[in-house]
């Protein structure tokens, strides 16, 4: 046995060798999606959220985690390291953009600072394809690389707009001269527009301060409401809505250059396949939603046409405006790509 093997220029450790490796070969060819991706090693990121892990808004980030794992076989991995209580939401892009983690799920309002460039992905409706279609996603990822060292992935949530929930009914738009209104960057050119006192509160303190009248109302997404059980400190719901409530999904660069090309190809298409699936969900809970404010008493106010078509040509303007003004060097081209994709669809 032993001449045997050295007339085939064999050792016994080397036959021993062959034969296991000729066994895992084997393997791979009966299985070969399973075995590859176990043979190789596990890439795991590390992803944190503006928004409390129950929270309706994190969950496009929980879908991308399913899918990824899902796809990749386990050899890609994006592990939860926290929502609002590890980092806060004013703060939560800039851990990624600097490594500390690797993908944060949040919203342009709150990375403005950074990036202000980024809230010219609200004004105009469109769908995610749309949006690719017309270079809209391309742009800014080409801008959130250049000024932030992130990739700018893609839309989570999409598809609804946002409203103005106050304790008294918005009949025309007269009535916000004056109101307090709770707000955030993005929705302030809109109500000083409008004449309302603006007002910043963190979102966990907006249902005592609408129980105490310390505003007069709250400008939110049309979805979420109930969650935060505004109907029962303030009765009305304003429409038409408007913006795209759009959430942005952001990598750190240097991570995302790491990545091998076959999984920065199916973390991407991964994406994609989030954007659609968020697109549909979030519209058919905030049509669930709505119906269920009904039957709690909120009553759904729609302006009167003339005030209604005034109303939503204030806000794309506001916020156009104010977008020219923080990114001279791309808004021209943000709002042609932006102003494509809502013609597109």
């Amino acid at each position: 046995m032993a001449t045997d093997e050295k007339r085939a220029g064999l050792t016994r450790r080397q036959f021993v060798w062959s034969s296991v490796a000729g066994g895992l070969v084997a393997a791979v060819v009966k299985a070969p999606g399973r075995a590859w991706a176990q043979a190789r090693p596990r890439v795991v990121l590390k992803a944190i959220s503006v928004w409390e892990k129950p929270i309706i808004w994190s969950r496009p980030l929980l879908e991308l985690m399913a899918r990824v794992e899902k796809k990749s076989g386990g050899e890609l991995v994006i592990e939860w390291r926290g929502g609002p209580e590890s980092v806060p939401p004013f703060q939560s892009a800039e851990p990624v953009s600097k490594g500390v983690f690797d993908i944060v799920q949040t919203s342009p309002t709150f990375y403005a600072s950074a990036v202000p460039d980024a809230n010219a992905i609200y004004p105009e409706k469109a769908s995610p394809k749309s949006l690719h279609a017309a270079g809209a996603i391309k742009l800014l990822d080409e801008i959130h690389r250049e000024k932030f060292g992130v990739v700018f992935l893609g839309v989570g949530s999409s598809g609804i707009g946002f409203t103005i929930v106050t304790k008294a009914p918005a009949r025309n738009l007269e009535f916000f001269k004056g109101k307090k209104i709770r707000t955030v960057p993005l929705y302030t050119p809109l109500l000083k527009a409008l004449g309302a006192a603006t007002v910043t509160i963190a979102p966990a303190e907006v249902y005592p301060a609408l129980e105490r009248g310390v505003v007069d109302g709250v400008a939110w997404p049309e979805m979420g409401i109930e969650e935060r059980k505004f109907h029962e400190v303030a009765k009305y719901m304003l429409f038409p809505t408007y913006y795209d409530v759009r959430s942005s999904m952001l990598m750190n660069r240097a991570a995302f250059e790491k990545l091998p090309p076959h999984l920065q190809k199916l973390l991407m298409e991964a994406v994609r396949e989030v954007e659609e699936w968020g697109a549909k969900t979030f519209r058919e809970e905030t049509e669930r939603e709505q119906e269920r404010l009904r039957k709690f008493g909120m009553e759904m106010i729609t302006l009167p046409d003339a005030d209604a078509k005034r109303f939503l040509q204030i806000a794309r303007d506001a916020l156009w405006e104010q977008v020219m003004k923080d990114s001279p060097k791309y808004g021209a081209r943000l709002r042609e790509v932006f102003t494509r994709a809502a013609q597109l669809g």
